[in-house]
């Protein structure tokens, strides 16, 4: 991973530090507090610079899709009436360039392949065994958002996300979150759909820049992208983990996000650890 990210700044590859165990305990006390930690200009200029090269020669191959879902990605119930979240439907319109096109000496796989990295998530998060997200289409994707593009307020299927910013929109483009507004054992429908109908008391806003990697709960996290403005699209790298050794996506919803699914995805399924709308 040399001259991938900043090692003095943040000392990932050195465990049993007492520099890296103050880095995972900023991160833990971020998450516990904010359900979001960043940690800015993770990345090198030059990573960053070859990683956008290639998410530009990548992003025509992007499945782009524009569709109507509500923040759970769940099927409406009009029993519920209209202005429940169930029922509140959005456009959603970006794209998402699969991990399997992406260049195996790629800097990304490089992090990604890397165990300091998966060391140093579990450490951050808490969460102990960490695996590898094992679904060759998701495990490190590209999120791609032309001029115009949007992604709702939703929560994620993981848990936990992990993100590198590749390369921000000239304007718009917010990342904007409700922290801890759900939890396993309670939607918080009336909290969901205060904010879907503008109450902005509890959203906060975070303006990622080039190289920044984020840590996010966006399992219990409403959160959202604003509209993307301007000439310069939108790049986002997704890597993914998993709790379990062997995830992989349901073939449903890998083909409504990727175009595409594989006979891992109609073999293994997908494993659930709470019973959640999503």
């Amino acid at each position: 991973m040399q001259g991938v990210f900043h090692a003095d700044k943040y000392p990932i590859d050195a465990p049993g530090t007492a520099a890296h165990d103050r880095l995972v305990n900023s991160c833990r006390e971020a998450l516990a507090e904010d359900g979001c930690c960043t940690l800015s200009r993770f990345l090198t200029p030059a990573a960053i610079a070859r990683i956008a090269t290639e998410a530009d020669r990548l992003a025509p191959q992007a499945f782009r899709r524009r569709t109507h879902h509500n923040p759970y990605f769940s099927e409406p119930r009009p029993e519920l009436g209209p202005s429940h979240p169930v029922n509140r439907v959005q456009e959603r319109t970006n794209g998402f360039v699969c991990a399997d096109l992406i260049d195996p000496g790629s800097d990304l796989w490089q992090l990604y392949d890397s165990p300091h990295l998966t060391a140093f998530l579990s450490a951050a998060f808490g969460i102990d065994p960490l695996y590898k997200y094992a679904d060759p289409l998701a495990c490190m994707p590209f999120n791609t958002m032309r001029p115009g593009d949007a992604f709702p307020w939703h929560f994620d299927t993981n848990e936990f996300t992990v993100t590198f910013m590749i390369q921000p929109s000239h304007s718009g483009g917010i990342f904007e979150y409700v922290p801890g507004i759900r939890d396993p054992q309670d939607e918080h429908y009336d909290d969901v759909a205060a904010v879907m109908a503008g109450d902005r008391s509890r959203v906060r806003q975070l303006e990622l820049n080039a190289g920044d990697m984020q840590l996010f709960l966006g399992r219990y996290t409403l959160h959202r992208v604003t509209r993307v403005d301007g000439s310069l699209p939108r790049h986002v790298a997704i890597p993914s983990w998993a709790r379990v050794p062997g995830m992989v996506g349901n073939p449903h919803r890998t083909e409504q996000i990727y175009g595409r699914v594989l006979p891992v995805h109609l073999e293994m399924g997908r494993q659930r650890g709470d019973s959640l709308v999503d």
